[in-house]
């Protein structure tokens, strides 16, 4: 993988782009509000040095009195605006990268979608996004703070005394190596302690959206297996982790607050023997047992840091995942004839689709029938290279679809699914898909072809009425009137219809039909289907089982074939004579 040695830190800093000149700018002022802070000190050592070997003036102390005001000014000035400028740079990273990130996803092959859970991606677009962003505007600029002043008050400290600068400094190097033997000791512990919170995550979202059928069989958290082995299993980790580090954590806290155990009996000797002067003593003893302070601050944002190069490593992870392979060359195509040439595809290890071969020529349809797992739908999500081929070629007009630039590809290509989602959003851009540029009076237009302009009408604001909101919601046939409406939006040359009419009742049925014979004008379309009675007048029949083409033709020929086809109007047949009534009556009967 890409950048695989990079410090994460480093990683993210290296993305920020344009932002970096605000950010090292921030990093400059607090450099400067640092140097600030340590005036009003320096004024304290004059003043106490005045009292101790005087005279110390009015004048002198009222002029003193300014320049510490001043000093506590600048802070607060350098300070304001580094915070204001970090702020900034972090709002225009988290756009930044949640745009990069959505372009990124937008480009992954569906295999990326089925090894990777929704939960897992969540967490990357919102909690480890969100903590990027937290750290830049926040803890960046305090962690410059709390690594310029300790450094700043030793090289003061350094102009006094040499040795005793030193042994000021002794306790906080000793906690800070401890601090790093303790993360590298426990660092497999950290990676698999946030796998867990991974999986945690993703069996949470689960949950929620199992939650129709835990209800429907009355069944409670307690009973959801995954839910609570997960959770178990996170906590009692956690807490073993805590106590692992419980010894680490108590002897650094102890170091970082034993500076008085070194500096007090150095100082005191050296001070007794005439090596230092008492105003010296009283600032090592002031600015001197200071320096931890910071030290326990700087220390404090090593699990925050973790956190967020766990985060970092995740979100690189994702944006350095391979593409589907695109050379991208043609953007416009003579015909859209559709062809596949010994094509054969595997999920993994798993073969669905073996040695394919069929042509759709333009403007023609093309039905492929066949038992749930056949690899109907697989084979419609080739076309748009949801999934990429390793074996064989499939081109669009004449063109492998490897060499077609995806937006090309996409916009020749149109889907009715099986399963239609609708945003949380109003009926209208739901049927646009947000493309403004499709006025109200279009997209009214296409409802009324697509047969779903009256139900619309039906609904609480019409048009504009948000879908979700309320409990407003749509049947299955209604959704996919509404992904017919799209398609017809869309106008791509090529329609993939996979199950377009399977939530439709008899009369939704008729309506989509309708609909559909508006979409399919003059289109090159391939509808997959288990009901045979839509596909009776296709210009080709293909009919699949266990990833091969078993049969091919026109419903007449292939009924005279007596084949697999036959066999499955036959029973099409009968499941529609069939009903619970003529079961019930024929068992009376006997």
């Amino acid at each position: 993988m890409k950048n695989k040695k990079t410090s994460p830190i480093k990683l993210l800093l290296n993305g920020s782009g344009p932002e970096a000149f605000r950010l090292s700018l921030s990093g400059f002022l607090m450099f400067l509000s640092s140097l600030c802070a340590l005036g009003p000190f320096y004024i304290t050592y004059i003043i106490i040095n005045r009292i101790i070997y005087p005279p110390l003036l009015p004048q002198e102390l009222f002029k003193l009195g300014i320049l510490a005001a001043l000093f506590i000014l600048g802070q607060l000035i350098f300070s304001g605006i580094a915070m204001a400028q970090s702020h900034v740079a972090a709002y225009n990273i988290l756009y930044d990268l949640r745009v990069r990130l959505t372009d990124k996803l937008l480009r992954l092959p569906l295999g990326y979608f089925t090894k990777t859970s929704s939960g897992e991606i969540k967490k990357v677009m919102m909690g480890d996004i969100e903590q990027i962003e937290e750290f830049i505007a926040h803890n960046l600029v305090d962690l410059f703070s709390v690594i310029f002043m300790p450094l700043l008050i030793f090289a003061w400290l350094m102009t006094f005394n040499v040795p005793l600068a030193l042994i000021s400094i002794a306790p906080v190097f000793l906690g800070v190596y401890l601090q790093q033997y303790r993360i590298k000791r426990d660092g497999d512990d950290f990676k698999h302690f946030f796998r867990l919170k991974g999986r945690m995550n993703r069996t949470i979202i689960d949950f929620i959206r199992g939650m129709p059928v835990i209800k429907a069989f009355n069944q409670s958290v307690y009973s959801f297996e995954n839910y609570r082995n997960e959770a178990e299993q996170y906590s009692n980790f956690w807490i073993g982790m805590n106590k692992k580090a419980a010894g680490c954590m108590a002897l650094y806290a102890l170091l970082m607050d034993s500076g008085i155990l070194f500096l007090l009996p150095a100082s005191g000797f050296m001070y007794l023997f005439g090596k230092i002067t008492l105003s010296t003593f009283i600032m090592f003893m002031f600015m001197g047992l200071g320096m931890s302070r910071f030290m326990k601050q700087l220390m404090s944002f090593g699990s925050n840091i973790n956190q967020i190069s766990r985060g970092v490593i995740n979100l690189n992870e994702i944006l350095s995942t391979e593409e589907a392979e695109s050379k991208g060359r043609v953007t416009e195509l003579e015909n859209h004839a559709l062809q596949f040439r010994d094509v054969s595809f595997a999920y993994e290890t798993k073969e669905v689709l073996k040695n394919i071969n069929f042509t759709t020529p333009q403007g023609t349809i093309t039905a492929l029938v066949g038992s749930s797992g056949a690899g109907k739908s697989t084979l419609g999500q080739l076309i748009p290279r949801f999934w990429d081929i390793k074996e064989g070629e499939i081109t669009l007009g004449s063109v492998n679809i490897k060499d077609i630039g995806s937006d090309t590809l996409m916009k020749k290509v149109s889907f009715v699914f099986q399963d239609v989602f609708m945003f949380n959003d109003s009926v209208l851009e739901n049927i646009r898909m947000g493309d403004k540029s499709i006025s109200r009076e279009q997209v009214i237009e296409i409802a009324q072809k697509a047969q779903c302009h009256d139900f619309i009408l039906n609904l609480e604001e019409g048009y504009d009425t948000i879908l979700g909101s309320k409990g407003t919601y749509l049947s299955g046939g209604e959704k996919q009137r509404v992904s017919i409406a799209r398609a017809l939006v869309k106008d791509s040359p090529l329609i993939i219809l996979d199950e377009a009419t399977s939530y439709a009742d008899t009369e939704n049925e008729a309506k989509i039909q309708e609909a559909l014979s508006q979409l399919l004008k003059d289109k090159t379309v391939l509808i997959i289907a288990h009901r045979l009675s839509t596909i009776q007048r296709a210009d080709q029949i293909l009919v699949f089982d266990k990833g091969k083409i078993v049969e091919k033709g026109v419903h007449s020929e292939l009924l005279l074939k007596n084949g697999p086809y036959k066999n499955m109007w036959d029973k099409h047949k009968d499941a529609g004579e069939w009903g619970i009534g003529n079961r019930i009556k024929e068992e009376i009967t006997l």
